[in-house]
């Protein structure tokens, strides 16, 4: 994936330009209004640029983890909203049926929070069931915009661990001390201030 000079009117003021391959590490910084968010957005085809372009090859999979989760209907089983995210990434072209990660597979959920409907949820749980939305097509680029809100410090814990050890391409927008410091050994883009 490449993006060159890339900006967004009023959102991404200064271009940004980089290049992103398998297993390549990226961490965005800056204050509130710089961009991060819109630059994610640009790199996971939410958002298209005002000038520049962006180029990703058309068998990536890309998975974004937003800073808030989905508004899934609050009756409905985890299990349930699994399977229509799963059916729409298949049905898109996506991923195939036998490269899907099974639910039960990420660890994220336990028994209960699988039969808990999502509605009843902790922010936690929502979170982990996002997070195991986004490796359900196993993603070559996993791009999280402040992945640590509403998780607990010991999912924290776990998380960085597995940014760390994944074999996808991460790139990670962040606040949060300590996953700065976690992740410090990353090469970094801090976007400036919007004026």
């Amino acid at each position: 994936m490449r993006t060159d000079g890339v900006t967004v009117a009023g959102r991404l003021p200064a271009p940004v330009t980089l290049a992103l391959g398998g297993g390549d590490r990226l961490l965005v910084t800056g204050p509130n209004g710089a961009g991060k968010s819109t630059l994610l957005a640009l790199l996971t085809g939410r958002l298209a640029p005002t000038g520049g372009w962006v180029s990703v090859p058309p068998a990536a999979r890309v998975a974004l983890v937003a800073q808030e989760v989905p508004a899934w209907p609050a009756d409905a089983a985890p299990r349930r909203v699994w399977e229509e995210h799963v059916g729409r990434l298949v049905a898109a072209g996506r991923v195939r049926d036998d490269d899907v990660v099974p639910l039960g597979a990420t660890g994220l959920l336990d028994r209960d929070a699988l039969r808990t409907p999502v509605g009843r949820m902790s922010q936690g749980q929502q979170r982990r069931l996002d997070l195991a939305l986004a490796l359900a097509g196993r993603p070559d680029l996993l791009v999280f915009d402040e992945p640590t809100n509403h998780l607990s410090a010991a999912l924290v814990d776990e998380l960085t661990a597995a940014l760390l050890a994944t074999p996808a391409a991460v790139v990670v927008a962040t606040h949060d001390r300590q996953l700065l410091r976690d992740l410090a050994g990353w090469p970094r883009l801090a976007l400036g201030a919007r004026r």
